[in-house]
């Protein structure tokens, strides 16, 4: 009978789960799958040594959801079993005539990003496409400058790279670097995504451009291992990955129950933007402020005090404090003390390094001197937040 199950429905997952996209939608799969029907899953992730499956129905497969792994689409077209495909139709959509597709809204992003840059005030734009030129780089692309172009802008594009530039990084990086230094200043960057993103920061940095000063960067999936890991910290558009699986799951199960027939298209919006460092409005901001933020960040596990930051910004130890208040509320040594207990909690949470080691690490003169202002501004001991937060 339509729409009843006989047994438990058996699904392959071909979706690799080493970026954050995967984990998210696997996720969402995973939710659907708890609070509806029960499946039985084999998740083949892509990793290096992972055992094949090669005949799905031999396995006994009623269903197939399948992102990022193309390389799968000829064992996936030979089982001829109901699919969801989570990726670019321009990949699959030949090979799975009959597949259905649940993708990001390539446009609800890039209108997302215009309308970011917009209400911080920025005048000059530009995109960053993916080297590949996928579909939905284009796409991005189209609703980024078509919004822009409503509010009166123009939209500069670094499209089309060579062969030789998609096969070797360092010539597409001096192209790209000539098209950056080229660009009004300050300009706002939507790249394709935070990968791409993270080439332009490290360009800038080559090039001598400062990020927020020179350009703000935005990339799009907010890869954390990425975004949280660069100088500045990355700010990225997060799709909603997870949604998308619970979505793709439904799908499934609609074409499983034969509830279902005709392949169908949906598309998953915008969760968040996740604003980091490198959107920061420079205009908001005096340029000598920002140098001796970005000092601290570099230099907080060393011993470092006022006069080395007033001496990188260029000025008198007076205007620095005078600019540091301005723009933070507080002093130079507060923002190193502060920089550098942030750092504390981190290797407190992440390593299990003695508190001695670690304080000396993050630039405290000892550990009594870490552990009293540790225990000051937290009101915990370095013990104490270590055993709550890191359980």
């Amino acid at each position: 009978m339509k729409g009843l199950l006989q047994k438990t429905p058996k699904v392959v997952l071909f979706l690799a789960t080493n970026e954050k996209a995967g984990r998210d939608k696997l996720q969402g799969i995973l939710r659907y799958v708890r609070l509806h029907t029960p499946w039985t899953i084999h998740l083949l992730e892509n990793r290096i040594g992972e055992q094949k499956l090669g005949d799905p129905r031999a396995w006994g497969a009623t269903g197939v959801i399948v992102a990022r792994m193309p390389d799968s689409i000829r064992t996936v077209a030979d089982a001829a079993l109901p699919t969801v495909v989570m990726d670019s139709r321009l990949l699959y959509a030949e090979r799975l005539p009959h597949a259905s597709f649940v993708t990001s809204d390539s446009a609800a992003i890039g209108h997302a990003g215009a309308e970011f840059f917009l209400k911080r005030g920025f005048a000059h734009f530009a995109y960053v496409a993916d080297a590949e030129e996928w579909d939905w780089s284009t796409l991005r692309y189209q609703a980024f400058s078509e919004r822009l172009k409503q509010a009166g802008h123009a939209c500069e594009l670094y499209g089309t790279v060579s062969k030789l530039e998609r096969c070797d990084w360092t010539v597409d990086q001096q192209r790209l670097a000539r098209w950056l230094l080229a660009l009004p200043k300050p300009v706002a960057i939507l790249a394709a995504h935070d990968r791409r993103a993270r080439q332009v920061l490290e360009t800038c940095q080559l090039a001598g451009l400062d990020v927020p000063g020179d350009l703000a960067l935005l990339g799009v999936d907010n890869e954390e291992i990425l975004c949280e890991n660069t100088t500045p910290t990355l700010s990225s558009i997060q799709p909603d990955f997870e949604a998308g699986g619970y979505e793709a799951a439904h799908l499934l199960e609609q074409l499983m129950r034969r509830t279902l027939r005709t392949p169908q298209t949906l598309f998953y919006g915008v969760k968040q933007i996740v604003a980091r460092e490198s959107s920061r409005p420079s205009h908001l901001f005096d340029r000598r402020f920002l140098k001796g933020i970005e000092f601290i960040r570099l230099n907080s596990g060393a011993n470092i005090g006022v006069p080395d930051i007033a001496g990188h910004m260029g000025v008198s130890r007076r205007m620095a404090e005078m600019l540091f208040r301005k723009f933070t509320g507080h002093s130079i040594l507060d923002e190193i003390r502060q920089t550098r207990l942030a750092r504390l909690k981190t290797f407190l949470l992440e390593t299990a390094l003695p508190i001695g080691q670690i304080s000396v690490q993050c630039g405290f003169q000892t550990e009594m001197h870490a552990k009293r202002v540790f225990k000051q501004y937290t009101g915990q001991t370095m013990r104490q937040f270590r055993r709550t937060l890191g359980q």
